[in-house]
């Protein structure tokens, strides 16, 4: 399944939102590698999986693949549900946006310093 595929499988309004967070991701950083892990969009920076973004049954997920480096986001992303790596959500306001693009910006630079730094990748090896 392409990711293509994946967006045309989902409910229009969710389409959308998968397609915004996508033009997101890419036009934060344009040599992004875009696949399919784990069933769902995934995002590799410099070979290291920085992101992924998942419709579940009742919610949108976008998932930070250093969550520690969540941690400075901690009071913004009260108002969501966020589990350990996933910001939970079911619509998509144009703050959101904003708020995504600081996370991908600041994970995407800092990304060495996570403990998360080269443990997906090296498990798929």
């Amino acid at each position: 399944m392409t990711i293509s595929d994946y967006i045309e499988k989902q409910p229009e309004n969710r389409q959308k939102m998968i397609q915004d967070i996508r033009e997101l991701i890419k036009l934060t950083y344009p040599n992004i590698v875009e696949t399919m892990d784990y069933k769902m969009p995934t995002y590799l920076l410099d070979g290291e999986t920085l992101c992924a973004l998942a419709s579940q049954k009742q919610h949108m997920s976008f998932y930070i693949m250093p969550h520690d480096l969540l941690e400075g986001f901690r009071e913004e992303l009260e108002a969501y549900n966020c589990g350990k790596s996933c910001i939970r959500f079911k619509k998509l306001k144009d703050e959101d946006l904003e708020l995504f693009q600081r996370i991908l910006k600041f994970t995407g630079e800092k990304y060495s310093k996570s403990a998360f730094y080269g443990k997906m990748n090296a498990k798929k090896k």
